[in-house]
């Protein structure tokens, strides 16, 4: 398999390759580089034909704090990574192009891996908020640990779970 910047792939049985988050440093959010290495990974794994099934984990101590607010400007919008999914209007300016942007990295990405031919499996431990729940739900089932605590902050905001 092959390698990439923050998230780690190794086969720890035959047939199942595991994808683990490794930015513990950052308890795992996940920024852009590990969103698009994510989708990475999984497309490897699914074209796989000795994969038959994808384990998504967190290096410890958690599986993610969600996502990575610290990234700002055009990289922020993630206008320096290619299209993967079939949203319209990603070069328009303004808030346009900034939705159609967020509708590819924060829905089309995560439901190409819920719609992947293989059964994916979130090993949950530690913490999973906000934008961790989204990628452990883009799973077919979630393996909680018995120190798993799962959170989406904005409903105590009044906001309905966005994630």
């Amino acid at each position: 398999m092959s390698s990439y910047d923050t998230v780690l792939v190794d086969t720890p049985a035959e047939g199942v390759a595991r994808i683990t988050m490794n930015r513990p440093e950052a308890r795992n959010a996940q920024n852009l580089d590990m969103t698009y290495d994510l989708n990475a990974a999984f497309d490897a794994a699914a074209q796989d034909d000795t994969v038959k099934v994808i384990i998504l984990a967190g290096a410890d101590p958690h599986f993610s704090a969600g996502h990575d607010l610290r990234r700002t400007g055009k990289q922020g919008l993630g206008t320096d990574f290619p299209v993967v999914g079939h949203w319209g209007g990603f070069a328009e300016p303004g808030a346009h192009g900034r939705m159609a942007r967020e509708q590819e990295i924060y829905l089309q990405i995560t439901r190409r891996w819920r719609n992947l031919a293989k059964p994916t499996i979130a090993a949950v431990q530690g913490r999973c908020i906000a934008g961790g729940l989204m990628l452990a739900w883009a799973c077919d089932l979630i393996i909680a640990s018995d120190d798993a605590t799962f959170c989406d902050p904005v409903v105590t905001m009044g906001v309905c779970g966005v994630e």
